[in-house]
């Protein structure tokens, strides 16, 4: 059997990547770490984020994995800080979505994520950079990724955010084109949909995967051969796990297992 890959999260949401990796990676042994315990990350500092992220990457290093894809926004927007501090290839998710949204040749877009996302605007400057003349908007939230990790998809209080939020994002005049810039989002796109089906959501998920897909190839790692497998580790409860691969149909998963990311060195 070939080396893993791994996924990263502060919680729950990078399993939607993890779902478009299953479709286009088939043959790949998926090694997943969700940091339950200290979910949401959007509201948390820099140096907290980073210390925690590195944390898990050093986990992925102790399972000799051939590369790691951070399927958080919050954490892509300092992937800088962790090129070059391991010997795996690191992909972010913010920007295969970037090149999507260049490719669709989208002028005007909003961005939803985190709080630490949209104060960073991580997105901005990459599309900025790219064509000085998008429109960009944004628009923050700072407990939708929590409600999602606690397994509420279809509460009260999830129609009650996501509501809120789209009333939001129609007051800010002609925009069509949404960007769910936390992958805790498209957990619940069904209810961004019954609420307004109008608008546009952007997953990154698939864009992050196909990314994943070409960097494999090109560093000559990607798997033909062998069947493809989920192993989930968090250092929180395990029931979620099972109640959102159940949602997200998931194929692959084979085993959850609860540790303490704090026994991992930070380097």
């Amino acid at each position: 059997m070939g080396r893993p890959i791994g996924v990263l999260d502060s919680g729950i949401g990078g399993l939607t990547v993890v779902k478009f990796m299953e479709k286009v990676l088939p043959n790949e042994e998926i090694i997943y770490f969700g940091d339950n315990k200290n979910v949401p990350y959007g509201n948390r500092s820099e140096d907290e984020i980073y210390e925690l992220t590195m944390a898990m990457l050093s986990f992925f290093e102790s399972k000799d994995v051939k590369l790691v894809a951070i399927a958080c926004n919050t954490i892509s927007t300092m992937v800088n800080r962790f090129k070059g501090k391991f010997k795996f290839p690191i992909i972010d998710i913010i920007t295969p979505t970037v090149d999507h949204i260049e490719k669709m040749g989208i002028n005007r877009v909003l961005i939803m994520g985190t709080e630490f996302t949209i104060k960073t605007k991580a997105y901005e400057k990459l599309l900025l950079d790219r064509n000085s003349k998008y429109e960009i908007y944004a628009e923050s939230s700072p407990n939708l990724a929590a409600l999602v990790d606690n397994g509420q998809f279809y509460s009260p209080e999830i129609y009650k955010t996501i509501r809120g939020h789209i009333d939001s994002i129609n007051s800010k005049g002609n925009i069509y084109n949404v960007v769910l810039a936390c992958t805790h989002y498209p957990i619940v796109e069904d209810v961004f949909m019954e609420i307004d089906p109008t608008l546009n959501y952007i997953n990154p998920g698939f864009q992050q995967a196909k990314a994943i897909r070409m960097e494999l190839h090109n560093i000559n790692e990607l798997s033909n051969d062998n069947k493809g497998s989920l192993k989930v580790y968090t250092s929180g409860d395990t029931n979620i796990y099972n109640l959102i691969s159940d949602k997200l149909m998931l194929q692959n998963l084979i085993d959850i297992e609860s540790i303490s990311i704090e026994s991992y060195t930070v380097k």
